[in-house]
């Protein structure tokens, strides 16, 4: 009977410690789980807080599970490595099917780029003949899916080929895409997330006021609409009766009769808003600086409006008129850009082009065209700087 009873208790006593073993695990296993969960979501949130920053394309959409709730977790517990979280967009409703591909293409004729996959939607923009485009994907219907002007665009694949010009025209980048590239292939490149925004289809021939629109969305308005601009502080003048260095020539909004202005028109455009809205800020002619006295201001964070001519073709001289007793004589294919980027170790500059979208250029042919219309550019900085 003694050796029963004996054999119970001692029985008893392994039960009760394989018991508290258990817990004990349990409590380890509990507590790697709490810790885990919350470098989980702290990495999440530094995740998300970069994208959106940012602004790219990533910035909505993302999918993340999160563990919760966050206990605090037991400080003299080292949980392991955080794992490796990656975040999908959610693809775009109804988007038709697609084969991924990661390539440039060349652009045959001129084609609108819209924001979806058929002609019902709307124009985000346009290509030309001979530009390079990074297609993304190769839709079922027809069309492709492009990296462009710091989102997605489509246009018809009959437009596109993988045959190279003789020459190509423009790049059209994306931004994230292009830094990643360039990180890549080790190239000393710099660009301002600036967004840009068409002059088309409501200034047809407005690309002066819809720059000083990018400059100003780039620098946080974003209520700012490129034609309140033109119908209420840009200065216009009938051909003949003005300067294009005091007056827009024409009207933005139509190309008969219509030639353009230079920087201080846009200056003082600019400096009316800014007092009409409250705004300490104001735009200072920078006229004159060298391409690269301009690309130093965009490294310290400025973008320019920077005068160009469109596509870079060459200056003719067109019109002449005489105000004062001088004459004026116009330089055709003036054009305006938002100088926002470069890369050094292509010799090339990115703007923002009312045009196109965001491109790049030749630096040295953009130099050029740049010189021949003037040195023109303008700048905004802080009221009181």
């Amino acid at each position: 009977m003694k050796k029963r009873l004996a054999a119970l208790l001692m029985l008893a006593v392994l039960i009760s410690y394989a018991g508290c073993g258990l817990a004990r695990l349990n409590g380890i296993t509990q507590r790697f789980d709490e810790a885990i969960g919350e470098d989980i979501i702290a990495a999440a949130g530094d995740f998300i807080d970069k994208r959106v920053s940012t602004g790219d394309e990533f910035g909505e959409g993302v999918e993340l599970k999160l563990l919760s709730p966050t206990p605090t977790p037991d400080p003299f517990f080292v949980p392991s490595p955080t794992p490796l979280i990656i975040a999908t967009p959610t693809p775009m409703t109804n988007e038709p099917a697609s084969n991924i591909v990661d390539e440039w293409v060349y652009v045959k004729e001129a084609v609108s780029v819209r924001t979806g996959w058929s002609t019902d939607f709307l124009i985000a923009g346009g290509i030309f003949e001979r530009d390079m485009v990074h297609r993304v994907a190769v839709l079922e219907n027809g069309w492709s899916k492009l990296a462009f002007n710091g989102s997605y665009g489509y246009c018809n694949s009959d437009y596109l080929t993988t045959e190279r010009p003789n020459a190509v025209a423009t790049i059209h980048l994306d931004i994230m895409d292009y830094t990643f590239q360039a990180a890549l292939k080790g190239e000393d490149c710099f660009i301002l997330n600036v967004q840009s925004i068409l002059q088309k289809p409501e200034l047809l021939n407005g690309p002066e006021i819809t720059s000083l629109a990018v400059v100003l969305k780039y620098l946080g308005y974003t209520a700012v609409n490129k034609v309140e601009l033109a119908d209420t502080y840009l200065t216009t003048a009938e051909p003949g009766t003005a300067s294009p260095f005091k007056a827009y020539i024409g009207s933005p909004k139509t190309y008969t009769n219509s030639y353009g202005c230079y920087s201080p028109v846009i200056v003082d455009a600019a400096n009316a808003f800014f007092k009409d809205k409250g705004l300490d800020k104001k735009a200072i002619d920078v006229s004159g600086l060298s391409l690269d006295e301009l690309m130093d201001y965009v490294k310290n964070g400025t973008p320019v409006m920077t005068w160009c001519t469109t596509n870079l073709v060459a200056t003719t001289y067109g019109d002449k008129w005489t105000i004062d007793e001088e004459e004026i004589q116009w330089r055709n294919y003036e054009h305006c850009v938002v100088l926002c980027g470069y890369n050094k170790t292509k010799g090339t500059v990115i703007v923002a082009d009312p045009l196109k979208g965001l491109v790049e250029y030749d630096k040295e042919k953009f130099e050029k065209r740049f010189e021949e219309q003037y040195k023109s550019a303008c700048i905004i900085v802080n009221k009181f700087q």
